[in-house]
């Protein structure tokens, strides 16, 4: 059965979804995205590896590397005039005296010789910053809810910059890596913070904006200019660091309290006072107190409701299971995906800030494409058809390796790292949606937030898949191809949701003979029982053409 609009939603459609007052908010809040986004993809500058001098007395001093690799010999080769060999390690693997660094940028390498038997330590930095975005999106969005959206939010956008400022003055790569960690705490909440904040003050008909509309595409593409004009990292951290919360200060008298979340927890006058200030802004009648205290009763009636389930419940029937598992695994190679590929630019061929910006490009026509698809041909088949392309696009990278071909056909490998790029990004925004409309009411938060939490964990493998370019240019291709192509196929095993009412109860609990479990089998209808395998003891035909599961 569909949801019907209740409690807050019903009167901010009473109010009006989205006027100007809460265009403004909603924009402002979104500016958050700027702290996100140079944090989370900050290392692919202030990590980036600078090319080396090596002199040595012998030119044939032995010697490794890889396909990406070039050794340049300088000198005559005589006793008078020393070799000089390029971005190469001893034998043993570690660097040989007199190092020096040629490229006309400096980074986190460059400071500690993060390189030869230390050149791991980059991506692990960059890990540890991304185990920081899996425990933020659990600790600060709790703190957001207990102590307010705006508190929290402004709180988080400090803090971070004041550890992001102090990222420069780090006196080892160790200091270095635990002030990431924290940085990766800020961005993971803040990711959650500026959602949910934002979609506090947008009616159910534009809710659809609050994924799309964002200044993530904007933010990575400043970060590259940023990184083109600032070659010391010690500056662009600095920079990347304190400007966005310098910004977002400006804002701070302007934007108010959540009003959903000041009326749940007792603060009744400044939440009529801010939905007071919308309905003016939009020519609408405000609500009174009366249908105020009818919405916080229904919110907490629905909050009651839902608080019987728990994580367990998306595994309640073998069919539930099966799809929990796939959307759990689809979420986790599309954010390894994203982010790796995302981060390996820097071991694409070509130049690293324009790679950056075309690698960022590809998400407009591919979040474009997705709201037009979507309907048109379904969930299913969209996200099936850019899985399928940017695991084609990537896995076809290997094929250039094995022709011997990386050095000398860059541009196709580059051309196909966008199209891979543009794939997973179109098929990313479908899963949220899907994931959303798949699962019934009472547990479509528990849902998502389980499919984000699998995201996040695919986040903190991005960088050590990056890392295996220096193994082989195309090895991390052919890993994101293969998990690509997987989960594409995989993605068929799920039901079509398009056009399907959105479903309200889960049906009894039918492993080995269990029942009875919190049942919501007297409230539903048998759609929603026949949805979840669920039909045992029901008078359901199996030929419902709205069958799901």
């Amino acid at each position: 059965m569909a949801t019907e609009h209740k409690g807050f939603e019903q009167i901010f459609d009473q109010i009006g979804g989205l006027g100007r007052r809460q265009l403004a908010i909603f924009l402002a809040i979104n500016m958050g995205d700027f702290v996100t986004g140079w944090t989370m993809l900050g290392p692919v500058f202030f990590a980036a590896v600078p090319q080396w001098l090596c002199p040595q007395m012998n030119r044939t001093l032995n010697r490794t590397g890889h396909l990406s690799e070039l050794v340049d010999l300088y000198g005559n080769g005589t006793n008078d005039s020393p070799a000089i060999i390029l971005d190469t390690c001893n034998s043993d693997g570690g660097m040989c005296p007199g190092i020096e660094y040629v490229s006309d940028f400096t980074s986190i390498v460059s400071e500690w010789n993060l390189i030869c038997n230390l050149k791991y330590i980059g991506d692990l930095i960059t890990t540890i910053q991304m185990v920081g975005v899996v425990l933020g999106a659990l600790i600060i969005s709790q703190l957001a809810d207990t102590f307010g959206r705006k508190p929290v939010w402004y709180a988080t956008i400090t803090f971070n910059g004041v550890v992001g400022f102090a990222n420069a003055f780090a006196p080892l790569w160790e200091v270095f890596a635990a002030m990431r960690f924290f940085n990766g705490l800020c961005a993971g909440g803040l990711l959650i913070v500026n959602f949910v904040w934002a979609l506090e003050f947008t009616g159910t008909k534009y809710r659809t904006i609050n994924g799309a509309v964002t200044f993530w595409k904007i933010a990575i593409m400043t970060l590259a200019l940023i990184a083109y004009f600032v070659r010391q990292w010690k500056t662009f951290v600095m920079i990347t660091s304190l400007a966005p919360p310098v910004v977002l200060w400006l804002f701070c008298r302007f934007l108010p309290e959540s009003p959903r979340w000041l009326a749940m927890h007792g603060r009744l006058d400044e939440a009529k006072k801010t939905i007071d200030a919308i309905a003016r802004s939009n020519k609408k009648p405000a609500p009174d107190m009366i249908m105020l205290q009818k919405a916080i009763d229904e919110e907490k009636r629905r909050s009651a409701h839902e608080s019987k389930y728990s994580f367990w419940d998306l595994f309640r029937t073998p069919l539930l299971t099966r799809y929990t598992l796939i959307l759990m695994f689809v979420w986790f190679v599309q954010a390894a995906m994203y982010y790796g590929l995302s981060l390996n630019v820097r071991n694409l061929p070509g130049d690293i800030y324009i790679n950056t910006v075309l690698l960022t490009l590809v998400d407009w026509p591919a979040t474009a494409s997705t709201a037009y698809l979507n309907n048109k041909i379904g969930r299913r088949p969209t996200m099936f058809m850019f899985m399928l392309i940017g695991g084609l696009a990537v896995f076809s990278v290997m094929f250039v390796g094995v022709a011997g071909k990386l050095e000398t056909m860059g541009t196709l490998v580059t051309v196909l790292a966008l199209l891979g790029k543009l794939g997973v990004s179109a098929a990313w925004v479908v899963s949220y949606l899907y994931t959303a409309e798949l699962y019934p009411t009472v547990v479509r938060s528990i849902a998502c937030g389980a499919a984000s939490i699998s995201g996040r964990i695919g986040g903190v493998a991005a960088p050590q898949f990056a890392y295996l370019s220096s193994v082989a240019l195309e090895l991390p291709f052919i890993i994101f191809g293969s998990f690509a192509l997987a989960a594409a196929f995989l993605g068929l095993l799920l039901p079509e949701t398009n056009r399907q009412a959105l479903l309200d109860a889960l049906p009894d609990w039918a492993w080995c003979g269990r029942q009875n479990r919190h049942s919501d089998l007297d409230d539903q209808n048998p759609d929603d029982v026949m949805k979840y395998g669920a039909v045992e003891n029901h008078n359901v035909s199996k030929g419902n053409e709205n069958t799901r599961l």
